[in-house]
């Protein structure tokens, strides 16, 4: 267990994330349902959304000069697909399943071994809509920043309900205007650990702006992950056990593949994971300590960057708590 930042690496640190994780679990549950939005199926209404996240970024980090390019957005559309593959998915499995049904109807005794069968018989009726929730939870969370062929700038991004799709739209917006301000550090927990804390930022805003719940639900869950799996790998770090309500506190990174499939939690990268989570950790800390806009408008971690730089540590070196 090695290559976190050095600032992370210590006990009081860890109480401190401790601290700030519990905080935001309590926020979370303290939430009232709010209204999430309809799906964004056009266009049009996705650059109108990207425009409002774009304005609110501006007046959250109060910058009167902003890069003059924009990002573009995009819709990947395949939500849309997903009930046309249910439907193909039933239409093969839908009858197998009747005929064995009804074969096993025809048994005049009754074992064990049958009422297995059946079992199995009926989980065919259920695989689709496991399949549909797992498959649109991935899909949800599988929006990106990307350039093209002619180094324009894109969001590629779902059909999500419109609060969660602003809340996703700030995350890849910060990653756009990471790269635009140029700021020094390249790392990818630094990348990440920026994007989410102004997502946290923005969200915070139209909160306050619409006093929808809504709009702090989807990042809630992102930082509360995020947080937690940092506490993990540093408590293994600095062998210190944690407190119980960290432990047993739920999360939507599930590690075992086949309570993922029931819950409808989404899949993970581990190593995608870390620099998520060592990022989060970092920025959230110091926007504790001096304030949000003034930790995203600094331009640089050079103390901690050439600590790690000198040992040699890379966020990739760090094995996970299933590895350990």
């Amino acid at each position: 267990m090695q290559a976190l930042p050095k600032s992370l690496t210590t006990t009081e640190t860890l109480q401190r994330l401790i601290q700030l994780l519990l905080e935001k679990k309590t926020l979370l549950r303290g939430l009232r349902v709010g209204n999430a939005g309809s799906r964004v199926t056009e266009t049009d209404q996705a650059t109108m959304l990207l425009d409002r996240v774009m304005q609110v970024t501006r007046s959250a980090l109060d910058l009167d000069e902003f890069p003059p390019r924009d990002p573009k957005v995009k819709l990947s559309r395949r939500l849309n697909r997903l009930p046309r593959q249910v439907v193909s998915l039933y239409g093969l499995l839908l009858p197998v399943g009747l005929l064995f049904l009804y074969l096993t109807l025809h048994e005049s005794e009754t074992s064990e071994a049958l009422w297995i069968v059946r079992g199995a018989i009926f989980s065919l009726f259920v695989l689709p809509l496991l399949f549909y929730r797992r498959a649109r939870i991935n899909i949800e969370h599988e929006c990106g920043y990307v350039r093209d062929s002619k180094g324009r700038s894109v969001i590629v991004i779902d059909q999500l309900r419109t609060v969660q799709f602003q809340s996703y739209l700030a995350h890849e917006y910060g990653h756009h205007l990471y790269f635009e301000l140029d700021i020094a550090q390249k790392e990818e927990w630094m990348r990440e650990g920026w994007a989410r804390l102004l997502q946290w930022q923005v969200m915070l805003r139209l909160y306050q702006d619409e006093n929808n719940p809504a709009y702090l639900y989807h990042v809630l869950l992102q930082i509360i992950g995020e947080l937690k799996f940092a506490c993990e790998l540093i408590s293994r770090i600095v062998h210190h056990r944690l407190p119980r309500q960290v432990r047993f506190m739920r999360t939507i990174y599930q590690r075992n593949p086949v309570l993922r499939l029931l819950t409808g939690t989404p899949g993970f990268d581990p190593t995608r994971l870390i620099e998520h989570a060592v990022g989060t950790a970092v920025f959230f800390l110091q926007a504790d300590r001096i304030g949000p806009r003034e930790t995203l408008l600094k331009r640089s971690f050079d103390e901690e960057n050439r600590e790690a730089r000198r040992q040699g540590l890379s966020t990739k070196e760090i094995k996970t708590p299933q590895d350990s």
